[in-house]
């Protein structure tokens, strides 16, 4: 409907650690610039077509609720539980950006996904950020049963990144495919592979 050429994956890829190893190194190089005119518009691009993807979630009549902060999480057994949820009872609960976006105390006031995104739900107002949240668990997590893992988030990345423009599919990569490659194999990886979503480190 967006009229991009959607050739979603076929098979499911294993990790290539070293490549991975890279992307996390770049991805700490890489410079905080958000009023650099490249970035803008590949982060505009991709909160727009966030967006419509969400708008067509929203016609399955999927529930989603946010996790409060006196909830414990609901999905603390196994992310994958996640899925289940969708597949069993079409209801996700989401971890709202305002509890947490990054593990250290960074100013990303500027960051272009925390803007407001015009939408409430369940009595909260969405940022571009919970926006993309669940739009990137229904559509790279949950439509192919991909796990959370460092083999699951590469192939999530895979599955979604195809649903966008060239433009967009450069921040959305960034906060996607950079992201985990610096959480599973950045200066945190080894004991972020296999800790709980509590313990884990993510990045800035």
């Amino acid at each position: 409907a967006a009229g991009i050429d959607y050739q979603p994956p076929k098979t499911f890829a294993k990790v290539d650690p070293k490549r991975a190893s890279s992307i996390a190194a770049e991805f700490d190089r890489m410079k905080h610039d958000p009023e650099n005119p490249e970035v803008k518009a590949a982060y505009r691009a991709m909160i727009d077509e966030t967006k419509a993807q969400w708008e067509a979630i929203k016609k399955s009549g999927l529930k989603v609720e946010f996790i409060r902060p006196d909830m414990e999480d609901p999905y603390a057994l196994s992310p994958r539980q996640a899925i289940q949820d969708v597949v069993k009872n079409n209801h996700l609960w989401v971890f709202p950006t305002d509890s947490g976006f990054g593990s250290s105390d960074a100013d990303v006031s500027d960051n272009p996904l925390l803007e407001d995104a015009g939408e409430v739900i369940d009595g909260h107002r969405l940022r571009a950020n919970d926006v993309f949240r669940i739009v990137h668990d229904y559509f790279g997590h949950i439509k192919d049963g991909n796990g959370f893992r460092a083999d699951g988030e590469e192939n999530a990345w895979r599955a979604h990144a195809a649903m966008y423009s060239p433009l967009a599919r450069r921040a959305m990569t960034t906060e996607t495919r950079g992201q985990n490659s610096w959480v599973n194999f950045g200066p945190k990886g080894e004991s972020n592979r296999t800790a709980r979503a509590a313990d884990t480190v993510y990045a800035d």
